[in-house]
């Protein structure tokens, strides 16, 4: 059993589904298309680059001997032992959307560093508010006062004021870094 999916994708999208798999990949399992995978503590990993005139392809491969898979079989994503799995752990999706977030936010101060236009303002500002909705109450507040600095950041930065957008980005990773002491 195996699923495999090629789709033409922007270079952000394809760092966050990168992301994505190594989420996954941290949290013992892969899932692509409607097949899943256990993973073991141990396997191995091949990785290659091929530059050709006018073609790169960068292949990742995670290889598991049978022997050492452990009774962890291929499911299907509906299997009850999957649902079961799923339901011991904080959803997936929320922990795949902060990685992104966490990803995003890298890439907006890079940009601002580097003088980049930030590309993906509105799927950075959706995902900070999707987040946001299932916020605790206990640090609700200071999650939309971050997301609206955040956005402050993205309009400084297309106005090319630099200086000021790297200031507020260290406000924001100030108040990520004291919210997360009191939250996390």
């Amino acid at each position: 059993m195996g699923s495999k999916k090629e789709k033409k994708i922007a270079r952000m999208e394809a760092a966050q589904e990168l992301a994505r798999l190594s989420g996954q990949v941290a949290d013992g399992f892969i899932e692509i298309g409607s097949t899943r995978a256990e993973l073991p503590d141990e396997f191995f990993l091949k990785r290659s680059l091929k530059v050709k005139k006018n073609e790169i392809a960068f292949e990742l491969v995670l290889k598991i001997r049978a022997d050492r898979q452990q009774k962890r079989p291929l499911q299907k994503k509906d299997s009850p032992s999957t649902n079961r799995q799923k339901s011991s752990k904080r959803p997936y999706k929320a922990k795949r959307l902060k990685k992104d977030i966490g990803m995003m936010w890298k890439a907006l101060k890079r940009c601002i560093k580097t003088g980049e236009t930030f590309r993906d303002k509105e799927g950075f500002l959706k995902a900070l508010d999707t987040y946001g909705k299932d916020a605790d109450k206990k640090w609700a507040h200071e999650w939309k006062e971050c997301t609206d600095m955040i956005g402050r950041t993205i309009e400084l930065s297309g106005q090319g004021r630099v200086e000021e957008a790297l200031e507020l980005c260290k406000q924001i990773d100030q108040m990520t870094k004291s919210c997360h002491k009191r939250f996390k």
